[in-house]
């Protein structure tokens, strides 16, 4: 296995779908999901894992690598373990193809990289000129990957060419019923706004390779099904731990804040270190509701723990 694509840590559709098109471009060229991956896409490929180029990272000898391709990531520590192959001297050649805006620490020789909806249809635009045919299960998975990452071409950052890709993909035989199976019912229009501000003020630190992304959000009054946002937004901004804070007004003397957290970090349960505030959950995703506007200390404190 001289080529390799590598997909980022908890891969999603859009890593999955985006690595499986690359392999018609580099023939021989083999899958390796080194970080485990999304519970939908662990569903997905219970299924039809035998029917993509996938290897598992045990069955690589890194000194026959030559080349290596990242897909849906620009960051080094967002691909695990396998992040030590890009320093072997025997590879010659380091490729990057990614959506985010972020810039990224990867030693790459090239990139691709575009501000779409999702890296796939970046790899989609490469296949259609190469003019080159895929197999109906292989164009479901990249389907997957531009209906997930764009919310069904409604996400604020879709682009006419996130529809062009999945028109391609449909032609290509893309199976719907699949497909409908695994994507989430769409956002609805308030929420889609409240996805978009998110995007545009979260913040980010990375703590021992680790992302920790938080946001505040203030409105007018209670928002119902924010949670689904903060499902999309860790997706979307790479995070490995989110706390998302809405701020509204309960009444004309008192504000309130709804608090939502999701994490998929080792060793942190969210249900106990949101229970001193009347929260709850799972150790992977908690809420609160906090009777206090001044939410920012409180924010710091989660953060720090």
């Amino acid at each position: 296995m001289r080529t390799l694509v590598l997909c980022h840590t908890t891969a999603d559709f859009d890593a999955l779908g985006a690595a499986v098109g690359i392999t018609y471009l580099y023939l021989g060229a083999k899958v390796i999901l080194s970080g485990g991956s999304h519970p939908g896409v662990q569903s997905f490929l219970a299924l039809y894992r035998d029917e993509l180029p996938l290897a598992q990272k045990r069955t690589v000898n890194p000194d026959q690598i030559s080349r290596l391709i990242v897909v849906d990531t620009q960051q080094r520590d967002r691909v695990g373990e396998t992040a030590n192959w890009l320093e072997l001297s025997n590879v010659e050649e380091i490729l990057v193809y990614d959506h985010h805006p972020f810039q990224g620490d990867i030693p790459a020789t090239a990139t691709h990289v575009d501000q779409v909806g999702a890296t796939t249809t970046l790899v989609v635009e490469e296949l259609q000129q190469a003019h080159v045919s895929v197999s109906s299960i292989e164009a479901t998975v990249m389907a997957l990957g531009i209906h997930t990452d764009t919310g069904s071409l409604t996400f604020p950052q879709t682009t006419f060419r996130d529809g062009k890709a999945l028109a391609w993909l449909m032609e290509q035989g893309a199976n719907i019923d699949v497909i409908g199976e695994y994507v989430e019912p769409s956002l609805s229009p308030e929420l889609k706004q409240v996805l978009s501000k998110a995007l545009e003020q979260a913040e980010t630190e990375t703590i021992q390779g680790y992302t920790l992304a938080w946001v505040i959000l203030e409105g007018e009054s209670f928002i119902p099904g924010l949670s689904s946002v903060a499902e999309r937004l860790v997706d979307l901004i790479e995070a490995d731990a989110l706390l998302m804070a809405h701020v509204y007004r309960h009444n004309e003397q008192q504000k309130r804040t709804s608090l939502i957290a999701r994490s998929r970090l080792p060793n942190v349960d969210l249900n106990e270190i949101l229970s001193p505030f009347g929260g709850g959950g799972h150790a992977q995703a908690a809420s609160a509701s906090l009777k206090t506007g001044q939410v920012q200390p409180i924010l710091s404190q989660l953060l720090e723990q």
